[in-house]
């Protein structure tokens, strides 16, 4: 008994040593080490870690440029912003900033901001555009017009901004004076500026075409030049003087309907749409136009049969109708349809590759008719055979079929094409992730959650990754 008390002495002491050495690192036990591997972290905005060099004026105005010609125009703002900052005393960066602020239809922002600049410089030109323009979208006309008129410099765009108003007035040679000296080639009109000066131009002309012609005729086929050229608070009001002449004028109810979709007044596009629809039942025009405001109006089903009785009364161009289409069957979840809405638009323009990417999602996460998913994946890459988006889809449609040999194949092929593509890594993981290879499909999915950088795809493939860190840690 004493032997066997002291051997068990011997080995609580070697036991206290031995966890001695190891709180004070003396020695380790790796078998005692968390080994688990962390959570992917998807963040909800960025938060750099670092505190970056301060950007100069000129970095800023060159990041806003950039997402300007993007299309990102919160983002445009902020940097524009910045660049103010820095320079509290130049006015460009103001300018651009009303300039996107009218863009995103902030007519009170845009107004605020020019009226600032203008206490600055009260003879710069662009704010008093921005001005004029703020003040056309606020529905404040004549207020526009004296601004505008009030700008004695004739660049193209000024000059068509007032030969728009005095249109609007009712001063129609000095409209036409206007408009055709905005289109001057000596004056280097942008584009932009040229397609909507002719189209003014296009309704007046339209308008002479016609003996003795009504007044009120001008008028609607100026209000529908005006809302092509995105300025339907002028189309409305011009359309609702006609209307209180002669409610039965059909094609006036037309383009205020118009005019009231580019508003997204869903509701009073209806209304327009749905008595234009009383006047003459048939038009396909008006079918197509009230399908779109029932749409907006969240009357899915309506919106269909409207745009269905559209297509069969051939409304040009059919694409647009099937699109639409495809969208709402997509909605009300009737895949099916979806789909086969989707493939009509592809058989009108297989150019657009983005027109693809819809319907093989549906074939392969809705339908589970991954074998319909790898035909129309075959024909967007043989539409666009540089594309890596393409070789993408094809190598997933072919992940979906089980086809792993050639769907490797093809998104290996894809990133040949673009390294730093997020798609085909989290194709790569889910091909993987089927074949039992755990740890390589993590490591794909990983790789695509660090190329995608807050991408819809980088995001899933985190969270496909977690779910795998998971089962394996239960």
């Amino acid at each position: 008994m004493r032997r066997f008390l002291t051997i068990l002495n011997v080995i609580l002491l070697i036991t206290l040593v031995i966890l001695t050495l190891y709180v004070f690192d003396v020695i380790d036990f790796k078998f005692l080490e968390n080994n688990e591997e962390p959570l992917i972290e998807v963040p909800i905005a960025d938060t750099p870690d670092k505190v970056e060099r301060r950007k100069s004026y000129e970095e800023y105005m060159q990041k806003g440029d950039t997402y300007y010609s993007s299309g990102m125009y919160a983002l445009a703002i902020d940097s524009y912003t910045n660049a103010s900052e820095e320079e509290p005393d130049r006015i460009e960066p103001l300018i651009l900033i009303g300039e996107l602020q009218i863009l995103q239809k902030n007519y009170d922002t845009a107004k605020n901001l020019a009226t600032k600049i203008l206490q600055k410089n009260e003879k710069n030109t662009d704010a008093k555009v921005i001005l004029g323009r703020a003040n056309i979208g606020l529905e404040q006309f004549e207020e526009a017009k004296s601004i505008l008129d009030s700008i004695t410099i004739d660049y193209p765009d000024v000059l068509y901004y007032q030969g728009l108003l005095a249109a609007f007035f009712g001063e129609y040679e000095r409209a036409r004076g206007l408009l055709n000296a905005s289109v001057d080639p000596e004056k280097n009109p942008e584009e932009e500026v040229k397609a909507m000066a002719q189209r003014i131009l296009n309704a007046m002309n339209e308008f002479d075409a016609y003996q003795a012609g009504l007044h009120e005729h001008l008028q609607v086929l100026l209000a529908r030049a005006m809302v092509q050229n995105n300025e339907p608070q002028m189309a409305k009001e011009l359309l609702w003087k006609v209307l209180k002449e002669n409610r039965a004028y059909r094609d006036a109810w037309i383009v205020l309907g118009y005019s009231y979709l580019k508003l997204e007044n869903f509701g009073d596009a209806v209304d327009a749409l749905e008595e234009a629809k009383r006047q003459d039942p048939d038009k396909p025009e008006t079918l197509f136009y009230l399908g779109l405001a029932y749409a907006g109006n969240d009357q899915l089903q309506d919106a269909i049969d409207s745009l269905e009785l559209a297509a069969k009364l051939n409304y040009e161009p059919k694409i647009h109708i099937e699109q639409k289409l495809a969208e709402l069957y997509f909605q009300i979840e009737d895949y099916e349809t979806a789909s086969e809405k989707y493939e009509e638009v592809i058989s009108f323009n297989a150019r657009d590759l983005e027109y693809f990417v819809r319907p093989i999602w549906v074939y392969i996460d809705k339908l589970e008719t991954p074998d319909k998913a790898v035909a129309l994946a075959e024909k967007a890459s043989l539409a666009h055979p540089d594309s890596a988006m393409a070789y993408n889809l094809l190598g997933w449609a072919q992940v979906a079929n089980s086809d792993f040999i050639n769907g490797k194949k093809n998104l290996q092929k894809a990133l040949t094409y673009d390294q730093s593509f997020d798609a085909p890594y989290l194709n790569m993981g889910t091909m993987y992730e089927k074949q039992g290879e755990i740890n390589r499909a993590k490591e794909m999915y990983k790789r695509a959650w660090e190329l995608g950088n807050g991408s819809a795809v980088g995001n899933l493939a985190a969270e496909k990754y977690n779910e795998l860190l998971a089962n394996v840690l239960m």
